[in-house]
């Protein structure tokens, strides 16, 4: 789970929040950026090699339900948290940024 960190703009004076993916996080994402690009370039053995490393961060797979195909009965179950609701930044308080 990233980390979430509170900044404050020196301009406005407001806090946002920013997230900070973990070490683990991170070399994951790099890794899968990594077999991205040897599998555009057609190079298999390296594929594997990348598999292998990733399979090396998770060494127990998640297990999932039986019944994962079934839709969810409980609709507010499946409703977004407030946290994952507001992925986005303002960058500028809201307001365009003055043009010179």
């Amino acid at each position: 789970m990233p980390e979430r960190i509170a900044v404050r703009s020196l301009r406005t004076g407001g806090v946002d929040y920013i997230e900070v993916p973990t070490q683990a996080e991170a070399a994951r994402a790099s890794l899968e950026r990594e077999r991205d690009g040897y599998v555009r370039r057609g190079l298999p053995d390296r594929v594997a090699q990348v598999d292998a490393a990733l399979a090396a961060l998770d060494p127990e797979p998640v297990d999932e339900p039986a019944d994962a195909t079934e839709p969810a009965e409980d609709v507010e179950a499946a409703a977004p948290t407030p946290a994952a609701a507001s992925t986005t930044t303002r960058t500028h308080g809201g307001r365009r940024p003055h043009r010179r």
